[in-house]
């Protein structure tokens, strides 16, 4: 009887030790994720870091430049260049320094550039400066380097028009980006002191008979004293074709 009861006590020990170890492995098998280890509410995700530049990138290369028109302002100091003349001689702007000088961006190509050199519009515009200022200088200006024949043709177009005025090849651009020339014809006034008083149109003439010429005020009134008015016009004509 005794071993009896012997048996049927270890057999209720193993039964209550297998239940307590089934009951602790189901307890760790479904513990739930801990407040640290879950994605807190509302919480922005973490972008990913940008790659770095390519050192190309770094560096600046390959990146495409572009060119920037400038532009003489009136009231200051008109820039400098020198470029070289039809004939192959260098003529710079200070060449003139002390007397009143009269740029033209011209184009024998451009018809409206034409239109003003056989209508006589310039020609009545360099004896209306040198009326006032018979020392003063006119110049031509071509720039259009995209127009090769334009820049061979520049002597004979003023000789055809009978206009003896310095010739000058801006073969590269940089004096009519330097100074904003946008049209042939756009002309600039600059006093005997070297700064910029008029910039624009030659005269009011773009459609029609013109009745005021700006560039030839611009001189009278600096002959006279006076403010230079209107200081700057619209200019026109066709593009300077500039060198791309």
């Amino acid at each position: 009887m005794k071993a009896f009861l012997n048996i049927v006590l270890a057999g209720s020990l193993a039964a209550t030790s297998a239940s307590i170890l089934v009951a602790d492995d189901t307890a760790t098998q479904s513990t739930p994720t801990t407040p640290a280890q879950a994605e807190p509410a509302g919480t922005a995700p973490v972008a990913p870091k940008a790659p770095k530049p390519e050192r190309g990138e770094r560096m600046g290369r390959g990146k495409k430049s572009e060119a920037v028109a400038g532009g003489a302002k009136v009231g200051e100091a008109a820039p400098n260049f020198t470029l070289k003349t039809t004939d192959g001689k260098d003529w710079s702007l200070s060449d003139a320094k002390g007397k009143v000088v009269v740029l033209e961006w011209v184009n024998p190509n451009c018809p409206v550039c034409v239109r003003v050199s056989s209508d006589g519009t310039v020609a009545n515009t360099v004896k209306g400066c040198k009326d006032q200022y018979p020392d003063m200088v006119y110049v031509a200006i071509n720039s259009s380097a995209a127009q090769p024949d334009s820049l061979e043709a520049t002597g004979s177009y003023l000789a055809k028009h009978k206009l003896e005025l310095p010739a000058l090849l801006d073969a590269d651009g940089k004096v009519g980006l330097m100074y904003g020339a946008k049209t042939t014809p756009h002309c600039y006034v600059i006093d005997a002191a070297g700064v910029l008083v008029y910039q624009g149109a030659i005269d009011d003439n773009q459609s029609g008979s013109g009745k005021t010429n700006y560039v030839v005020n611009a001189v009278a009134q600096l002959k006279a004293g006076e403010k230079v008015s209107p200081s700057e016009t619209k200019p026109y004509g066709c593009g300077v074709k500039y060198k791309k």
